[in-house]
């Protein structure tokens, strides 16, 4: 018998009966016990088999054992024990008791398994189950024929379907759509080849909706390399998915309007470009609204949004057919393609322009508020204008700058000559930006004189001798390159502090001549440009009283907060105002009060004809009339003939400049001429 112990496999350990404290002893132990657990025989013979157990031996298992010893009955539980060297094992134990001839128990008989590999293997198992129940994707087990086997917690949370919903049925049961044979073929040609499938699937959830599925599908082997199992592993990524759509719509619209944006214009025209049919009518329009800043100061972002927004509307109504779109670029700047039909005439372009323009002059009404607006256009024909994006809006953008030049709310076709007028603009632009630096501005002076004759103010009036030639440039061409480049802010303190030194000039002669300066309207709301022409008259030894700032009307629709309150502050510090071209623009005789004006000047196109002209006689007298009730004085330009200056002298105006009276001279040459009449005068009283 022992010797037949000695080569068993199984671990044998036999102990005396001995229940009480400390327990049974071992009086036994087979050559597998001494193998496996590294002790030798002298070591254990006398021992406890508690010798073998360890902290993390089971507690509950090792009772059983103990009431079942205690009992003697047999008993079979799983341990883990440990070597003499302290590495964990784990055995299957059966404990039998031994009894003799007359019934007394003499014995227990231990037989162990080693079943450590069985129960790494278990726990492994029971990790990957685990693993995959608390897997936040969806996992799903088929047999070979592709019914459902397997699902894991995760495929019920994200597809709504419990396991007793899917077992036995295929997973193609949830799709969105049904996959064509082709596609299915291919699946299955894949799968049965060994391979992994790897793509997406569009499922429907159990309440309906639409769930977008990245999923990794593998053949599952047998021991015999057969196929018998395919795994299939999703991960939901709707949100992703969604999330790209969002970018990929927002990558080509505008937040705002929610209308394409430049990006998918751009694409547009060149998909046409390369078309091999351009109708003659197709183009690129660049829309601007005119004054649309001024809204957007006067109502908020808010209201001016909705203002877009409805634009845009009214633009895409326009449309013909789904090739052509309308994209806002930006600000209030809108393009359009336009490409035509194929039965369009060239002269179609015409009235799809005469029917944009209208759209935009159409009265909208924004929180009950009614808006009058209109819309600038400019034009680049396709493919004539432009083979290119780039170059298309380059050229509806100098088409457009010129349809504001022409007046707003017009339109304009590109032409080569606009191409050299900007081009002309760029270096004008750059020159003048050279000049500012250089202090090469100088001034002219116009006096203004009253009805004896006598000087009662002049007007300075900027110049620019350009070049080594000193070729002059007209104020008309380079004042709107510089309103339009933001130099008219550096061209406005250049003036302001030359025309001091003529202020502190005439002051130093005993003369009080104020000076009128021309103010644009936009720098009434820089309040750091207003600091700095507070600061020059600060540092010079004339007063403000001695200036005459002259606005436009322009500001009658401007309520910019700021615009008030720094005429406001200019006004309190001593400056005068004069409106200048009054009646030209946006007359408003109750804003009239709130400018804090000295004066109000008449504009040329009112002198002209006078006194002849019935409606320029009748606007004339409305001005003075009105300037009177105001206590206003009144100044009348372009005065170029006698029977004009008899006129405005007869009915009260107290101010005549023009060219009858006096052309604009230098500077330095006006006041020369003034000096030498006061020397005169004095020569003068001294003979008389």
């Amino acid at each position: 018998m022992q010797a037949s112990l000695e080569h068993l496999s199984d671990l044998v350990v036999v102990t005396d009966a001995d229940l009480a404290p400390p327990g049974p002893r071992i009086v036994y132990v087979n050559q597998a016990v001494i193998e496996r657990t590294g002790y030798d025989r002298e070591r254990l013979i006398g021992a406890s088999p508690r010798l073998f157990q360890g902290k993390d031996t089971c507690r509950e298992a090792l009772n059983r054992i103990g009431n079942a010893l205690r009992r003697g009955e047999r008993v079979r539980e799983e341990l883990l024990n440990y070597t003499s060297s302290g590495d964990a094992y784990w055995i299957g134990i059966s404990i039998v008791p031994l009894f003799d001839d007359r019934g007394q128990l003499t014995h227990f008989v231990s037989t162990q398994s080693d079943i450590t590999s069985r129960k790494r293997i278990e726990s492994d198992l029971l990790l990957f189950r685990q693993a995959i129940d608390q897997s936040p994707s969806s996992v799903i087990i088929t047999d070979n024929s592709g019914h459902i086997t397997y699902v894991n917690n995760g495929f019920e949370i994200n597809s709504g379907y419990s396991r007793d919903d899917v077992l036995g049925r295929t997973p193609g049961f949830r799709a969105w759509a049904p996959k064509s044979e082709i596609e299915k073929r291919a699946f299955w040609d894949r799968l049965d080849s060994g391979l992994p499938w790897r793509g997406e699937f569009v499922n429907r959830h159990k309440q309906g909706h639409r769930v977008v599925k990245r999923a990794v599908v593998s053949p599952v082997r047998d021991l015999e390399g057969n196929i018998s199992h395919f795994l299939s592993v999703e991960q939901d990524i709707t949100a992703e998915k969604e999330a790209l759509s969002q970018l990929e719509y927002l990558a080509y619209h505008d937040p705002v309007t929610q209308m394409p944006n430049r990006r998918l214009l751009q694409q547009r025209v060149e998909a046409l470009l390369h078309a091999s049919f351009i109708a003659p009518s197709a183009a690129l329009l660049l829309i601007d609204l005119d004054d649309f800043k001024r809204i957007n100061d006067a109502h908020g972002h808010g209201f001016g949004d909705r203002v877009l927004q409805k634009i845009g509307s009214r633009l895409q109504k326009q449309l013909l057919s789904e090739s052509e779109l309308v994209a806002r670029l930006g600000g209030d700047e809108f393009g359009v393609l336009l490409c035509g039909r194929t039965t369009d005439a060239e002269s179609d372009l015409i009235w799809r322009l005469e029917a944009l323009s209208q759209q935009l002059a159409r009265p909208l009404n924004i929180d009950g508020e009614t808006l009058l607006l209109a819309g600038s256009i400019g034009v680049a024909r396709i493919p004539q204008h432009g083979r290119s994006f780039v170059t298309l809006q380059r050229n509806a953008d100098l088409a457009l700058y010129k349809a504001k030049a022409d007046g707003k709310g017009g339109y304009a076709t590109f032409t080569a000559e606009l191409n050299v007028a900007a081009q002309r603009r760029v270096r004008l632009e750059e020159s003048l930006r050279l000049t500012i630096l250089r202090d090469e501005l100088s001034l002219a002076v116009q006096s203004q004189f009253g009805p004896a004759g006598d000087i009662r103010g002049a007007e300075v009036l900027v110049r620019w001798l350009r070049g080594p030639e000193g070729v002059p440039v007209s104020p008309a061409e380079f004042i709107p390159v510089a309103e339009a480049s933001g130099l008219i802010k550096p061209l406005t303190l250049t003036v302001f502090r030359q025309a001091l030194e003529i202020a502190a000039q005439l002051k130093a002669a005993g003369l009080r001549i104020p000076l009128s300066i021309n103010l644009s309207s936009d720098l009434f709301r820089d309040s750091a440009l207003i600091d700095a022409l507070v600061d020059l008259v600060a540092d010079s030894v004339v007063t403000p009283d001695a200036l005459m700032l002259e606005i436009t009307e322009s500001l009658f629709i401007d309520t910019h907060p700021d615009l008030l309150r720094n005429m406001s502050r200019l006004a309190e510090l001593g400056f005068a105002f004069s409106l200048d071209d009054f009646g030209t623009g946006y007359s408003n005789l109750a804003y009239l009060k709130r400018l804090h004006l000295s004066e109000l000047k008449i504009d040329k196109s009112f002198v002209d004809g006078l006194p002849q002209d019935e409606d320029n006689r009748a606007i004339v007298l409305s001005i003075i009339s009105i300037a009177r009730q105001l206590r206003l004085r009144v100044v009348a330009e372009g005065v170029e003939t006698s029977a004009q200056a008899d006129f405005l002298v007869a009915h009260g105006c107290e101010l005549l400049q023009g060219y009858l009276l006096h052309k604009p001279s230098p500077a330095e040459e006006w006041l020369g001429q003034l000096m030498d009449g006061i020397e005169k005068n004095c020569r003068k009283g001294v003979d008389h």
